[in-house]
């Protein structure tokens, strides 16, 4: 009997989903200033690389992982995520895409057509406080702050996944 080695996908990819203003680069920007290393001020969240994304804190400070930041979905920005990814494959990205957007079907077959594990979430419009619910201004800290550990959670998996 012929056996068949499962390969395991070697990138990961974070997706929030969601409406247009619907929090996804806010939560986004509020993962990038709660694991930065530099405790620096995040104003803008832009695209490009976060070299010093603590992902460990409290327990392997030092173990700093590099993420790839897209919190402008292809979507919003009319462009092919090939073309924002400049034709470039990072290990890790933490992205937004428009809920029913013209580019999510597109996003999507590439990053499967290009060996990445895909961690969807999807924000809700219904307020009812749930991690992935819309907020209200009294909730919005503790659902972004659980939104952070879930988005972390899947990193930190992904990485344990792989080294054992």
């Amino acid at each position: 009997m012929e056996t068949k080695e499962i390969k395991k996908k070697d990138k990961i990819v974070v997706l929030i989903v969601g409406n247009h203003d619907s929090g996804k680069t806010t939560t986004i920007k509020r993962f990038e200033q709660i694991h930065d290393e530099a405790n620096r001020e995040i104003r803008q969240c832009r695209i490009g690389w976060r070299k010093s994304v603590q992902l460990f804190l409290g327990r392997l400070d030092a173990l700093l992982a590099m993420i790839y930041f897209i919190p402008s979905s292809p979507t919003e920005k009319h462009t092919h995520l090939s073309i924002l990814l400049n034709n470039f494959l990072p290990e890790m990205l933490l992205m937004a895409e428009q809920l029913n957007g013209n580019e999510y079907n597109a996003t999507i077959e590439f990053l499967n057509n290009n060996g990445y594990h895909i961690v969807e979430f999807r924000i809700n419009q219904n307020a009812n406080g749930g991690t992935w619910d819309q907020w209200e201004d009294n909730n919005m800290g503790n659902i972004l702050l659980s939104r952070v550990t879930e988005i972390g959670n899947a990193f930190r998996n992904f990485i344990i996944e792989r080294i054992q």
